[in-house]
């Protein structure tokens, strides 16, 4: 080694930090398909196509429980893995796969009956069709994680996500129904078996050797899987019996885009803060400054976008997904709340994980489902999907009380110091969003097309948002350790380059 190169302790952070920005750049990537895809399906498909094929996809997440060992967890964590840990992990792998095949075939007409819905016996065999394929996936591209090729993951992943998004819009174009869904869910598990091949040369084969050595770890991860389904896709379940495919539908799609603001903007922070906070865990006083900084980046962020989109619901519903969509804009205004909730509170868990006590993000996460889904099951009921969506916002609330007792315990943040990051966003989103509604409200504003009434809210919107954060920064004294003071050090020196290169 040359005396200019870096040692292995300097190249291993340089490393790390390269692929941390390669994997948020590929969520901001994946999230950015993914909303293209559901806005150009909403407009070819049906509320009751989504809802049916989220009934069936429930039934395949239930089953798929039984593979929620996180075998790849275990590689990635065993500095001593060999060849025998990797076949033994594809292996079950298989054995799972091939289980689930049978059971989404035995469970179709079950589930048709649970569901009243004669259709679902049809697109289970064939979802089952893709938990074969996808247990004979090569263990593999594991080892881009553990050896820190990120570059390779980036690509593996990206192609995955880039191939299931062209043949489900193209079956789309072809079918125009719930079929779409469901071939393009196989397609791209057939993909990615294909391409975990091609991208890496690894063979794995048949091998039961490390069974032991590799439960031993993963038993823990099945407990953590088993609420992080119950979380995703209980409501699932329980609203397919009790509303139906067409409510269900409208339920799914107000969900994900109001998620929007947590899913595109917040989690690439949140999982490129998550190395910092747990470098810092033995420094308090680093870390609280750090988690500031980035809470109130993340607050002048999640809470503008969020109250925009519930203010503008209509024209947002109108212009992204259409008129057949106009009965979810109830559920949107309710979902965003949850989301903002959601956005917020991503990153205490984060930090509670860093500091090592990932027991209480479990206990919590448990605690809220005992409590949600009995209530899930009555509201729905008595109130369709709005009863649910109202569930989901009390659950979204109720949690915020354990989780900063938690929170300030562990870290000893001033409560102070806290909510001063949270009142110049909160109050400035308040006055923008109250100056989108008067602006709907013109009766010339009204009365046009919903792209113009989209685009002049959101025009007034952060001009008012923006003005007012400012000012409020401003008189508060310009806290040179605020979000407003990070945002314009990284701002002024771009538009001082900007006019540089414009006046040269």
């Amino acid at each position: 080694m040359s005396a200019g190169d870096p040692s292995p302790g300097q190249a291993v952070p340089q490393t790390v930090a390269r692929g941390t920005v390669l994997m948020v750049l590929f969520k901001l990537v994946e999230r950015s398909i993914g909303f293209v895809s559901v806005l150009i399906l909403a407009r070819l498909l049906t509320p009751s196509d989504f809802g049916l094929v989220a009934m069936a996809s429930s039934v395949v997440a239930m089953i798929e429980l039984m593979s929620a060992f996180g075998f790849d967890t275990a590689l990635i964590q065993r500095s001593d893995a060999k060849r025998t840990h990797f076949d033994t992990a594809w292996t079950f792998q298989v054995l799972f796969g091939t289980a689930s095949a049978a059971l989404l075939l035995a469970l179709a007409l079950p589930a048709a009956d649970f569901y009243r819905d004669p259709r679902v016996s049809y697109i289970l065999p064939v979802l089952a069709l893709g938990a074969l394929i996808q247990g004979l996936e090569n263990i593999g591209p594991v080892m881009f994680r553990k050896s820190l090729d990120f570059k390779r993951e980036f690509v593996f992943l990206l192609a995955k996500r880039l191939v299931s998004f062209a043949v489900t819009i193209a079956m789309a174009l072809i079918f125009r129904n719930y079929w779409a869904l469901v071939i393009g869910t196989v397609a791209g598990r057939a993909a990615t078996t294909l391409m975990s091949y091609a991208m890496h040369d690894y063979r794995p084969r048949l091998s039961l050797a490390a069974s032991a050595e590799l439960f031993h770890f993963t038993k823990w991860l099945l407990i953590s899987n088993l609420l992080g389904f119950l979380q995703q896709n209980a409501d699932k379940f329980i609203l397919g019996r009790t509303i139906g495919a067409r409510p269900l539908g409208l339920y799914n799609i107000a969900n994900e885009i109001a998620a929007l603001p947590a899913t595109v903007l917040i989690a690439p922070i949140n999982r490129a803060v998550y190395p910092v906070y747990a470098k810092l865990a033995t420094d308090l006083p680093a870390l609280r400054a750090q988690f500031l900084a980035v809470y109130g980046q993340i607050a002048m962020i999640a809470v503008p976008t969020s109250v925009g989109i519930a203010c503008a619901a209509e024209p947002v519903v109108r212009v992204l997904l259409g008129t057949q969509w106009l009965e979810s804009i109830p559920l949107l205004q309710l979902f965003i709340v949850c989301g903002l909730a959601g956005a917020l509170q991503s990153n205490l868990y984060s930090l509670i994980v860093a500091l090592g006590h990932p027991k209480a993000n479990t206990l919590m996460s448990a605690g809220m489902l005992v409590l949600c889904l009995p209530a899930l099951v009555v509201a729905s009921l008595h109130y369709g999907a709005l009863g649910a969506a109202w569930v989901h916002l009390a659950m979204s609330v109720l949690v915020l009380i354990p989780l900063h007792v938690v929170f300030f315990k562990l870290t000893g943040t001033s409560v102070r110091g806290y909510l001063g990051r949270q009142w110049r966003p909160a109050l400035s989103s308040a006055v923008m969003g109250a100056a989108m509604l008067v602006c709907l409200a013109v009766p010339a504003v009204a009365s046009g097309p919903a792209v113009l009434q989209l685009a002049l809210a959101s025009v007034i919107g952060a001009i008012v948002y923006v003005a007012g954060i400012g000012s409020l920064w401003w008189a508060a004294g310009k806290p040179q350790d605020s979000a407003e003071a990070s945002i314009l050090d990284r701002v002024l020196p771009m538009l001082a380059r900007f006019r540089a290169r414009r006046a040269a």
